[in-house]
């Protein structure tokens, strides 16, 4: 029985081709980079399991982290007495023993602010990249970015759904390991 496995696992392999597009010039206003997909992520309903297929971009979600990297999180500095002969002191080519302010990456009130942070940019993500209108109740378009986010907030998505879907937006532009292998010849360093 195991050989029959391998043989519909070896037989549903799925080999995708990728199209090289040639880019001879910039138009404004076109959409050259603009990228356009699917996620699915698992639901279940009654006892059955039902695939969502939600539709992705990754126009405006570059912006968005730039926008909130400026907004990170800093943890707080902490004076360190750095011994000249450790692997820091050698590091920082010291000549004598000196104290040195050091960020503390384990300070919890640091820890909580990133941890919030990172959801609040995950959300972000996914407000800017789900490619489908959002609406109140009422009906009416919702365009407003923290507006969405309250809506994703509220429809119940677990931890799972939601990165499934941050990682299917990255994807959008970004080579994965076997993307490379197949399209390249070479993995990512």
């Amino acid at each position: 029985m195991p050989k029959k496995e391998t043989e519909i696992q070896e037989g549903t392999l799925e080999v995708k081709s990728i199209e090289t597009v040639e880019l001879t010039e910039f138009t404004e206003g076109a959409d050259t980079f603009s990228s356009k997909g699917f996620s699915c992520v698992k639901v279940t309903k009654d006892g059955k399991a039902k695939s969502v297929k939600i539709p992705i971009k990754s126009t405006g979600v570059t912006e968005l982290i730039e926008d909130f990297r400026k907004k990170e999180p800093k943890p707080p500095s902490t004076p360190v007495l750095i011994n000249k002969d450790s692997e820091e002191g050698k590091q920082m080519k010291l000549t004598e023993n000196r104290w040195v302010k050091m960020p503390d990456f384990t300070d919890a009130k640091y820890i909580e602010r990133k941890e919030a942070y990172e959801g609040d940019l995950g959300i972000a993500i996914l407000a800017k990249g789900v490619d489908a209108p959002f609406k109140d109740k009422d009906g009416a378009l919702i365009t407003d970015q923290d507006a969405r986010v309250k809506v994703l907030k509220s429809l119940g998505l677990s931890s799972d759904q939601f990165a499934q879907i941050v990682e299917d937006i990255r994807a959008l532009t970004q080579w994965s390991e076997q993307e490379l292998m197949d399209f390249f010849g070479m993995s990512s360093i």
